[in-house]
């Protein structure tokens, strides 16, 4: 935790306890208005008398305690039961002294300052109600202030750290956990722990800071009241502390089922024209429905554990508040030290301190009542937090290594060496493959769907790293790089276009921010898209929305052919990147490529049959291995699969 972190704490916790005293010194002003003003009394009456009736009790338990001392002198009584009753009265004694000091303690200053005539005084301690009541707003103020810049810190790093970590995990991984769970994650859940710390450094820490100082006055009045009072509360704990662990639960099922509402609602709006195509509106509402409903119910339930905790806090306040009327009310009425055999106070209760000792405790169900929504909202937080931290927590498996080696400037072999891989253990995706790429040479691979194709350009940049083998780059190892270096020198084409919901010359500089606009348009004029750009409203500042969805799927792809000649790396990878646009944009690409990829390391997977006159190799896979690699002459004469797949054409092949 930083510095400004523990200063903010420290502030919440200095205000948290001003707080408190204020609540307890507001609630306090009940005495003396009941004893003081109410019976037409000035404070400086009530010290007189106090202190008088004071030396009068100490004085009549003396003579009392020294005609007991006398009786056991002259053997008039048994010893035992007098002794426990010079006890009783010295405890007394010791009780009217402390009240005593007390009292002189405070005379000089209310003999001081305090006012002269009963309205007086009551105008004062109405005052000083009204100016503790605004004192304890700006305490409060403060405290709120102060705990919330912890919390909504603490949501922005857990936010930035989720997003950091989920950026550096494996591709595979995104598939595996899901967007809609891991937006969930980032957003949803981060913000529930900072609401959690929130209350945990707020409501937490400030009303049983008010309660304790409510329980204190309350004590100071009656202890032995009190505790009679509190006879309710294990009832009260015990209840609360089940209904925490069924909420616990309830808001496990309840986040679960937001991430998954979150991933259909996510998943339905990202494949509308797929929706809309198949006309599956009714089923895709149906599937979400259910799902909302779900959540629903889990929200239901959990509102449901909420009401009963409310209820039980309430019916705290209550039992304690009725239990200490009863009591007190008959200590009062039958001005009595005893409720049965149980001894309650030292003398009789007066008025003004049942009164008091009524409004502490009434003191204490506000904070009651104010926590009874906390323990649950933290169980929601420690929920959340069960979700948010792996991520935090979790290392990718494709890190750098500690003293990477340099990346050979200029061009880049590349060298595949009994490469094996597999996302599942036990079900090898490539099994040994091998293949050699001069530097500055082009190599274009085929094969059937599923023969691992994707997978193995993707081992280039470190996507994944090899389960066995070794892929080389300029005569090392990928594994010997810097990951961020290595991805600098490479430049990655795909079949699906991913374009941000941005302007063109954002989109064509991205991963490029010290392009300039020359240099922007340049490779958008070597990608053929400068024409097309050129006829927009905006030119390169037109937003071009979600996935580039204003755009054609060959201007899309022109766009990503554009925003890798930016880059110029020593190495580009193609993935089908021209099987899914027009002939028109097909062959504007074929003449971009046939320029670009002159003298740097090229690799691409393709099915058309087109896009083979670019290469200088061919490379036919199936089943994770290398069927055969060589020129289109080479493969021509010697390899019925590439003879096959020519003469069906390989995109029926595939």
């Amino acid at each position: 935790m930083t510095l400004k972190y523990k200063w903010s704490l420290i502030g919440s916790f200095v205000c948290s306890i001003m707080v408190a005293l204020l609540w307890g010194a507001n609630l306090g002003a009940v005495y003396p208005f009941v004893e003081v003003v109410m019976s037409k009394k000035t404070l400086h009456d009530w010290v007189d008398l106090r202190l008088k009736d004071s030396n009068e009790r100490i004085t009549e338990h003396r003579q009392h305690i020294a005609d007991l001392e006398d009786k056991i002198a002259a053997g008039d009584a048994p010893v035992a039961p007098l002794k426990r009753e010079i006890a009783s009265l010295e405890s007394d004694i010791s009780s009217e002294g402390t009240k005593k000091w007390w009292t002189e303690a405070l005379t000089p200053y209310i003999r001081a300052w305090a006012p002269q005539t009963p309205f007086a005084t009551l105008g004062w301690l109405m005052g000083f109600m009204f100016f503790g009541t605004v004192l304890r707003g700006l305490f409060l103020m403060g405290n709120m202030l102060a705990v919330a810049r912890v919390g909504q810190r603490t949501v922005l790093d857990l936010q930035n750290q989720v997003f950091r970590n989920v950026l550096d995990m494996e591709v595979s991984e995104l598939g595996v956990r899901g967007t809609g769970d891991l937006v969930s994650r980032i957003r949803g859940e981060t913000g529930t722990v900072g609401k959690a710390i929130s209350i945990l450094f707020g409501k937490t820490v400030r009303e049983p800071l008010k309660a304790i100082v409510c329980l204190s006055g309350a004590a100071w009045m009656n202890w032995r009241l009190l505790l009679f009072s509190l006879l309710i509360c294990p009832i009260a704990a015990y209840l609360m502390i089940r209904l925490a662990k069924l909420t616990k639960r309830a808001n496990k099922k309840a986040v679960e089922e937001s991430a998954r509402l979150l991933n259909r609602l996510y998943q339905a709006l990202t494949y509308q024209r797929v929706v809309k195509a198949f006309t599956n509106e009714n089923n895709e509402r149906q599937r979400f429905d259910t799902v909302a409903r779900d959540v629903y119910k889990k929200g239901m339930r959990i509102a449901f554990y909420n009401s009963l905790s409310r209820i039980n806090s309430e019916l705290l306040g209550v039992g304690m508040i009725t239990l200490s009327v009863l009591a007190g009310g008959y200590l009062v009425i039958n001005q009595t030290c005893f409720l049965g055999p149980i001894r309650m106070c030292t003398t009789p209760m007066d008025f003004g301190t049942v009164m008091a000792f009524f409004g502490f405790l009434i003191g204490i169900a506000d904070p009651l009542r104010k926590m009874a929504d906390v323990y649950n909202i933290i169980q929601g937080g420690v929920v959340a937090a069960d979700r948010v931290f792996p991520l935090v927590d979790q290392h990718p498996q494709v890190t750098s290594p500690a003293n990477p080696k340099a990346i050979p400037s200029g061009g880049l072999d590349i060298e595949v060496k009994d490469v094996r891989f597999a996302y599942d253990p036990g079900n090898d995706v490539l099994a040994g493959t091998s293949v050699s790429i001069p530097a500055g040479s082009s190599l274009a691979i085929i094969g059937p769907n599923g023969c691992g194709k994707s997978t193995l350009i993707n081992l280039l940049p470190r996507f994944f790293d090899v389960g066995g083998g070794s892929i080389q780059i300029g005569g090392n190892d990928i594994r010997d790089y810097d990951v961020q270096a290595l991805r600098n020198r490479v430049g990655y084409v795909t079949q699906v276009t991913m374009l941000f919901s941005d302007t063109i010359a954002e989109n064509i500089a991205y991963g490029n921010d010290s392009a300039t606009i020359e240099q922007v348009r340049a490779a958008a004029r070597q990608a053929h898209a400068d024409e097309f750009i050129a006829e927009l409203a905006d030119g390169y500042d037109s937003e071009i929305g979600e996935h580039g969805g204003k755009l054609s799927g060959g201007q899309r792809q022109r766009l990503s052919l554009a925003r890798a000649i930016l880059k110029d790396p020593d190495i580009l990878i193609l993935d089908e990147a021209t099987s899914q646009i027009d002939p028109e944009s097909e062959q504007l690409i074929h003449e971009t490529l046939s320029e670009f990829i002159k003298g740097r390391t090229t690799v691409m997977i393709t099915h058309r049959m087109s896009t083979l006159d670019l290469v200088d190799r061919i490379m036919l896979m199936d089943g994770g291995r290398v069927v055969d690699c060589g020129t289109h002459e080479e493969l021509s004469a010697r390899c019925p699969a590439y003879q096959r797949m020519r003469s069906f054409g390989i995109e029926e092949a595939a």
